[in-house]
This record gives C-alpha cells, structure tokens and sequence, in this order.
C-alpha cells in the first residue's frame, strides 16, 4: 500500500530524501585514493566505515584542514587519521525536523543515515531544503483543491 503524502516537514522520513548512493571508505585507506572516488562521483563528503558501521565522514573541508594545509602527502594519511569522528547518525525513521536539530546540535551538515545501526545512507542540509519546496508545493495543492470553489480553480 503506498504512503499518504506528507503534509509537513515534520512527517517527512530521512528515508524519503536520504541518498543511498554514498560513496565509502574503509579506516586504512589512503586519503588519495578516497579523494579520487569524491571526485570521481562529485560528492563532497565520504563514510568512512568498519564493516557496515557507520565510523566517521571525511569532507572536504576535513581534507584541505588536515591534510592540504599541513603539507601532508595524501598517500602518506590514512581515512582513520583524517576523518571527523565518531560519525553523527540518524535513523531512517527520525523525520527532517529531528535530522536539522541534530545537525544543529553537532554543528555538521551531513548525517550518516542507520537502520538498526547499519549504514544505508547519507542526509545533507541540502538535501533538506530541497524537500521543503516540494511539501509548500504540496500543500498550495490542498490548500487550492480543498478549499477554492471548483469554478474559481485554475484548470
């Protein structure tokens, strides 16, 4: 059976904006070789993970901070020692408005997302805003077709 549609920010799901698409990296790895896949799929943040735990993000701005900065070779560091820890993560059914008061709260723009603490996804500030246009749209929807006269509708 299909889901009613959300009427607020505050019903919508993590699970309904996260992106499932995310890019990993195991602790030992090389900085370089993360870096690589970050430019290779245009993403600005990488999991780092021990197994399917969810361990720390590395993110742009952890990259040029840490290593860039201090002249570090990125073939020299690994994922562990650059990455920003523990990774902060929400659970698939926390809704948006749980997702920004953490991000708030830890100061960070980007949630690992967990189902019964397994990694399945990442939740960006961005990914955020673009929901709430959608759900005013939706609700203008409602709004105009429950509450205007059929003859006043716009077709």
């Amino acid at each position: 059976m299909p889901r009613a549609a959300p009427t607020s920010t505050s019903v919508i799901k993590v699970f309904d904006v996260m992106s499932t698409d995310l890019v990993r990296s195991k602790m030992d790895e090389p900085l370089d070789l993360a870096v690589k896949r970050m430019v290779e799929r245009d993403v600005g943040s990488i999991v780092v993970t021990d197994g399917d735990t969810a361990v720390g993000i590395i993110t742009k701005g952890d990259i040029l901070r840490k290593a860039f900065l201090k002249g570090i070779d990125a073939g020299n560091i690994t994922a562990k020692e650059i990455m920003s820890k523990p990774a902060v993560t929400i659970e698939t059914d926390s809704t948006l408005e749980e997702a920004s008061k953490v991000m708030a709260r830890k100061k960070v723009s980007k949630l690992a997302v967990v189902k019964n603490g397994k990694l399945v996804g990442v939740i960006t500030a961005t990914d955020i805003i673009r929901a709430v246009p959608a759900q005013v749209s939706y609700l203008e929807e409602l709004v105009r077709v429950r509450f205007v006269p059929h003859d006043l509708r716009a077709s």
